[in-house]
């Protein structure tokens, strides 16, 4: 006789059989989405894991992103994230460590887009939801991780605050709409004085679910505190001083960005202003191997997608995307959002600009949207 937990993810399973891929079909990633909303229907879950799937099949060819090797983007070079090992303390728990202040944060952000910075970080998110798959799969039980981010390094700043409540937040936003119940702990370490401050700003952000796996261990005695979560030894030696030699594993610091060639602006971009509240639509009729060819900015936060449309409904979230459906772009881009997406099948396509998520203000967006046509038939 099935659990309950397994004649829901059944259940769940039948309703997006249609996007499921045979890589992503198992039952615990089933049953992360049903703990993540614990007090919505089956169906209603449903259509959020719907969202995720089609996401899986866009363009970005996300199911296949754990099989390449870490380093195919330039940004994998300048942001490292290191899978150490297992807790040994929490079972059947990952522990995975990322530099966040020693991470070239503002040249990262002053050369790549919005997008292209997702791209380079949702590898390392596919990665931990690989390796927790795989556990899984030796162990026959739920996996989870621990996620430590070391502070050590950050200066607080205007820019600081405003990159973590602007960009940082925006992809925040975006991984935890489609990474649902992966982390049991997210864990800064090496918090400076003014960190306490940042975060009692930056928490009422954060959904109730996410702020409470998230935990800033004290400034002076967080060495000792991290024993109680993991084994010391899988720590980066680099946590080591004058009372504390435990932590074992050999990591790098990572080298800062150079200055990257500048190219020149296009000439000429649509302008287009949305008021609050307000969307816009594009639509185009397009075969199969043609090319759209983006260049968008903006001074302000905008929502943006390219979708294919199937059917007739006006929801968004329910069409499947070719560009990954983005409730929130972070304004004002100093690098634009630049992509070329190849039409999978013959059909009308839809871009889609969105202040939906204002209250107040209004947005200008400047783009171009280029039609090449029948690239793959030349």
């Amino acid at each position: 006789r099935m659990t309950s937990d397994e004649e829901r993810a059944a259940q769940l399973r039948s309703l997006v059989s249609s996007c499921l891929t045979p890589y992503y079909d198992t039952h615990f990633n089933l049953l992360r989405w049903l703990q993540a909303y614990p007090t919505l229907s089956v169906d209603k879950v449903a259509h959020k894991l719907r969202h995720h799937l089609m996401f899986r099949t866009s363009e970005w060819k996300v199911d296949e992103l754990h099989e390449k090797k870490r380093g195919y983007h330039p940004i994998h070079k300048y942001w490292p994230t290191l899978e150490t090992g297992m807790s040994g303390v929490i079972p059947n728990c990952v522990v995975f460590v990322d530099q966040g202040g020693n991470i070239d944060h503002d040249a990262i952000h002053e050369n790549f887009s919005h997008t292209e910075i997702l791209k380079a970080k949702l590898y390392d998110v596919e990665a931990v939801l690989a390796t927790i798959m795989r556990v899984e799969k030796e162990t026959g039980k739920q996996a989870t991780v621990l996620f430590v981010i070391d502070f050590d390094g950050f200066q607080y700043s205007k820019k600081l605050v405003d990159l973590l409540t602007g960009p940082m937040m925006s992809r925040a936003e975006f991984l935890l709409t489609h990474y649902v119940e992966l982390f049991k702990h997210i864990v800064i370490v090496n918090c400076p004085a003014w960190a306490n401050a940042v975060w009692a700003m930056l928490k009422h952000l954060l959904p109730q679910r996410t702020r409470d796996k998230l935990c800033l261990l004290s400034s002076s005695s967080w060495r000792d505190e991290i024993a109680s979560l993991m084994d010391p030894s899988i720590g980066p030696a680099f946590w080591n001083n004058e009372k504390h030699s435990e932590f074992k594993l050999p990591m790098e610091r990572p080298p800062r960005v150079p200055i990257l060639d500048t190219k020149n602006p296009l000439e000429k971009l649509d302008k287009l202003h949305l008021r609050a509240g307000k969307e816009h639509w594009m639509e185009y009729d397009l075969e199969k191997g043609d090319v759209i060819a983006i260049h968008v900015t903006s001074n302000s936060s905008f929502g943006f997608t390219i979708v294919h449309e199937e059917s007739d409904t006006d929801d968004v979230f329910a069409m499947r995307p070719v560009f990954p459906l983005f409730t929130s772009v972070h304004g004002t881009n100093k690098t634009p959002i630049k992509d070329e997406i190849i039409i999978p099948v013959t059909g009308t396509y839809k871009v889609w600009f969105s202040n939906a998520q204002s209250w107040f203000s209004s947005v200008t967006i400047h783009h171009s949207v280029e039609i090449l046509k029948n690239s793959l038939a030349n």
